[in-house]
């Protein structure tokens, strides 16, 4: 980024807060604050599947304005101002762009301007759309209203909101090229899943119905592969789903707890698949003993709600509490690895936190995930980030200092059990960032991460994707 575009956002980010607190006192603690908190450049306020507020926009005549969105239409929406660097680029790169909207039937393109009467006042953004014409639509957000409600720290920041009007996508920075554009409607009008989906499908799933850890590698990951079952089921994919169960067919078992009982839930789900829960079923009984799991236990792999489909109520309620004793306290509020039965002691020096928090969205989904968890999954995410291994006390393991869609997609799922759409809203944002967007490259629509097993970075965004289309978001 070039010294304009940092000055640009710098700018954009002081204004804001000067807006939003007015005195220099006030804008002071915004700073401080701003400081401890990681810049992202995202809306600090915005919630996905919220409607953007819209009671400031004017035409360029001081008429009350709206953004129209006729049945079916998908709305991208800019927002920018004429004093910004980056906003000029983007709207020179508009003659570019604004052909790709002719290959979709349903979308459009809308131009908002940041009016906070100071920096920026009406006349000069009327000024400058009659230098542009940038043949868009253009409205005027009066006293930076809309500004202000989403939280925007930084411009262009573009909206991707659905037919209802709300948001489904956000992208903070300049959108370069027709390839990126194509893949953001592509996003919005073919659904979230769709390019991550063929990507999988592509590079990653075998024809016996096997997950390759990574499209270069022979080895396989059962749990991106139980992952996948279960988006099948969600997205009424039945012709995926038919890869496992022609896979349990042939081999009966995975030999992992979790991703058994995952692909007993998929099986479960729907006729025609009761031979293969039974045979799912089988195997995961075969590890209990008086209503006991036995040997080495992950926490991770105590999925209490296909537990439940077993139909031993005692061993559900010896799952939960095993679970739940395993947490390892309120300064670092997640749970232990495993539990050894023969010993009777929970594991607890390294702490691979997406199977930790496997464990939470397991607890979440029973309403019983800890006020505590939320907390520090919310404090740590917008401060240094969610790092894939830490020690038992809490402490970051300096190698495995890095973020992972994984991690970032468990968290989602966790905010959409409780409810919690800030915190959703946040780690989406935070799992999307991983996303590639380009419709006319290869790996259009995979997610980058350093973990070993690429397949699951793919898979549980996958999953996300599908429990997010359920509930309607």
């Amino acid at each position: 980024m070039n010294f304009s575009k940092k000055l640009c956002r710098l700018i954009s980010l002081f204004c804001a807060a000067a807006i939003l607190l007015g005195t220099l006192g006030s804008v002071l603690v915004m700073v401080t604050s701003a400081a401890e908190t990681r810049y992202t450049g995202y809306p600090t306020k915005m919630v996905l599947g919220e409607k953007i507020p819209q009671d400031q926009f004017y035409d360029e005549n001081g008429n009350a304005k709206k953004i129209n969105i006729t049945e079916g239409q998908y709305t991208l929406v800019t927002y920018w101002a004429s004093w910004c660097s980056d906003c000029q680029h983007e709207f020179d790169l508009l003659p570019t762009l604004k052909p790709v909207l002719s290959e979709y039937d349903n979308v459009q393109w809308y131009l908002i301007d940041y009016i906070d009467g100071k920096k920026e006042t009406k006349q000069d953004g009327v000024d400058f759309i009659k230098a542009q014409q940038p043949g868009l639509p253009v409205l005027y957000d009066h006293d930076a209203k809309s500004f202000q409600s989403l939280g925007i720290t930084q411009i262009p920041t573009t909206l991707l909101l659905n037919p209802e009007g709300e948001i489904i996508y956000c992208y903070p920075d300049v959108i370069e090229t027709k390839d990126h554009l194509r893949a953001i409607l592509d996003y919005a009008t073919k659904g979230a899943d769709a390019q991550t989906l063929s990507y999988v499908q592509s590079n990653l799933l075998k024809a016996d119905g096997t997950v390759k850890k990574a499209a270069t590698v022979s080895s396989t990951s059962s749990t991106a592969q139980s992952f996948l079952a279960q988006y099948a089921v969600n997205s009424l994919n039945k012709s995926l789903l038919d890869t496992q169960k022609q896979w349990v067919d042939t081999n009966g078992s995975t030999g992992d707890l979790g991703d058994d009982l995952r692909l007993l839930q998929a099986m479960s789900a729907w006729k025609g698949y009761e031979t293969q829960a039974m045979a799912l079923r089988q195997a995961v009984l075969s590890k209990v003993k008086d209503s006991n799991f036995t040997g080495e236990v992950a926490l991770s792999d105590l999925n209490l709600s296909a537990i439940a489909l077993l139909g031993d109520e005692k061993l559900s309620a010896n799952a939960l509490s095993l679970v739940q004793k395993g947490y390892l306290g309120a300064e670092f509020p997640l749970y232990c690895t495993s539990y050894n039965t023969d010993k009777q002691s929970y594991k607890k020096t390294v702490i691979d936190t997406t199977e930790s928090l496997m464990t939470v969205y397991h607890l979440a989904q029973q309403g019983k995930v800890k006020k505590a968890t939320l907390e520090w999954l919310k404090e740590t995410m917008n401060t240094t980030g969610i790092y894939a291994k830490y020690n038992a006390d809490g402490t970051a393991i300096q190698r495995y200092s890095y973020e992972t869609p994984s991690v970032y997609a468990l968290i989602a799922l966790i905010g959409l059990e409780t409810g919690d759409q800030e915190l959703f809203t946040d780690a989406l944002i935070q799992m999307e960032q991983c996303r590639t967007f380009d419709a006319a490259g290869a790996a259009n629509g995979s997610f980058s991460s350093k973990a070993s097993d690429q397949a699951l970075e793919q898979c549980l965004p996958l999953y996300v994707y599908s429990v997010m289309e359920q509930k309607g978001i």
